[in-house]
């Protein structure tokens, strides 16, 4: 009994949901009805009247000749026209022509510096050719991209050329580094740790700090007092 009860609210929910669904979707309709004919109404009420096509009628010449003529009206002066956009998506002639001319004068400079620009000319020459049929868009696009390509293989032949080699030391540089190595064997050779031994490392130390800044007058003091000191401690 209890499940026949159920059921029957079950359909009476539906049948009241769905009564609403319909009330709600004519309701729709219908507002969207009066909207459509309230928007077609405006729209015909703000279209402009069309000229009439009767024609006057005709006038006497004599009521013609002394009819006062009809008042002139205000003369408006013409507002200039405004020029006319340019040819592209708002690239001018003149701008896309500097950036062409300005790719043409880096690529000439890095062909004079002996770089293949194989790949930059060929975009240039779309650049140009673009330029002369009015695309002057094209031309600008082509002409950046020809910049760059240009600056990227200058970049890259920077990077493929060999580092310049180290200038040769002088005869006065090897004399004083060749003591150093020689002082160097000497105290390695002494195995006991000692204050005189602490003392010529540090000579030795301050000895190839004048190295690296190139006085090498003080190196050679230095090396040679370190020299003195291993001696002695060789003996």
């Amino acid at each position: 009994m209890n499940e026949y009860i159920y059921l029957a609210l079950s359909a009476v929910v539906f049948l009241v949901g769905l009564i609403i669904g319909i009330m709600l979707l004519r309701r729709s309709i219908r507002e969207q009805e009066e909207y459509d004919l309230k928007f077609r109404t405006l729209a015909s009420a703000s279209a402009p009247a069309a000229p009439s096509t009767e024609e006057a009628p005709p006038v006497p010449a004599k009521e013609a000749e002394e009819a006062p003529a009809p008042a002139s009206a205000p003369t408006i002066a013409p507002t200039e026209a405004p020029a006319p956009a340019a040819e592209g998506a708002g690239t001018t002639e003149a701008q896309a022509k500097e950036k062409v001319e300005q790719a043409k004068g880096e690529i000439e400079k890095l062909r004079g510096d002996g770089i293949n620009v194989g790949s930059a000319e060929k975009l240039l020459q779309l650049a140009t050719s673009s330029l002369y049929s009015g695309d002057f868009d094209r031309a600008l696009k082509y002409a950046t991209k020809a910049s760059k390509v240009g600056r990227d293989l200058k970049e890259r032949a920077s990077a493929e050329k060999p580092a310049e080699a180290a200038p040769a030391a002088s005869s006065e540089e090897k004399e004083v580094v060749a003591l150093i190595s020689a002082v160097q064997g000497k105290v390695a050779a002494i195995k006991e740790d000692s204050v005189e031994k602490s003392e010529v490392e540090n000579l030795l130390r301050l000895a190839t700090s004048f190295v690296r800044s190139k006085s090498y007058a003080k190196a050679q003091r230095y090396a040679k007092q370190a020299e003195e000191k291993a001696n002695a401690l060789a003996k």
